[in-house]
């Protein structure tokens, strides 16, 4: 899988300075994962409704979904771009969402919620064990007593795929086609501390042109899955109660069913 390099535009810049094109770009399995988090608080909470935090939302899909079907939803952002827009797609639907501008590695919150979510990689911007630590110690102080945490990044399926995984895929809404690159780059891996450098890139087909859009390269976290476990249990704050392959709670995270994500369910303590 390649990325052509030849199209007429090119834009050296963010992907996250166009958060339309990332909403339509990443639209592709909302009402899915959202059903999935509704499964969770059913079958962990007993009960569906309630607050729920977005962690890292991004142009929001997860908020203004959740939004309608009742729940009142509330998330943060690194980009100020995405936050404005958020803020706009919320008005026009007449939605009532809480979005500010904010950084896991250093969250400040001030409500509590029923269940937190971080999805599509956000949790790998957790560079450390300790970073990762203090995060889950901060999202369980701002969950209910019985409050969910649902986590959602890459994992490789082979050894071979370590940071050199590549995965694409395309979305078209109102004559506007973005194709969504996400690439690894094995040149900058640092296998002391198990961090690597990844990337979007979008091509966007608009009114008869196309354009490519360039991502920073981030560095970002392999978190493997039993280290994953080890460090929940370490934080002293979360059980597992389940790992999923997709967004399917019928679809644990084994061999039969590997995918290149894996989403897991921690459940506060009782403290």
């Amino acid at each position: 899988m390649t990325i052509p390099n030849d199209l007429p535009k090119s834009i050296a810049s963010s992907v996250y300075q166009f958060p339309r094109y990332y909403a339509i770009g990443y639209q592709w399995n909302t009402k899915a994962e959202c059903d999935f988090v509704e499964a969770c608080l059913e079958t962990h909470r007993g009960r569906k409704g309630g607050r729920i935090l977005d962690i890292g939302c991004g142009a929001g899909r997860h908020l203004l979904e959740l939004a309608k079907r009742g729940y009142q939803a509330s998330g943060f952002d690194v980009r100020q771009e995405m936050v404005t827009f958020v803020h706009e797609e919320a008005k026009k639907a007449r939605l009532k969402i809480d979005v500010s501008v904010g950084d896991l590695r250093e969250m400040r919150l001030t409500s509590t919620f029923d269940i937190a979510i971080c999805f599509m990689d956000t949790f790998r911007y957790l560079l450390t064990n300790e970073q990762i630590i203090r995060h889950l110690k901060i999202v369980a102080e701002h969950l209910q007593p019985d409050g969910l945490y649902v986590t959602d990044f890459w994992v490789p399926r082979q050894w071979d795929q370590l940071a050199n995984d590549m995965y694409q895929w395309e979305q078209t809404e109102n004559g506007t086609t973005v194709k969504v690159f996400y690439v690894q780059h094995p040149d900058s891996v640092d296998p002391v501390h198990q961090t690597f450098e990844d990337e979007l890139v979008f091509q966007v087909e608009e009114q008869g042109q196309t354009r490519e859009i360039h991502g920073e390269r981030v560095r970002t976290r392999l978190v493997l899955p039993q280290e994953f476990q080890a460090l929940v249990t370490a934080s002293g704050v979360f059980d597992v109660v389940g790992v999923f392959a997709e967004f399917d709670l019928l679809k644990p995270f084994q061999p039969e069913h590997l995918s290149w994500r894996m989403i897991s369910v921690l459940k506060k303590r009782a403290s």
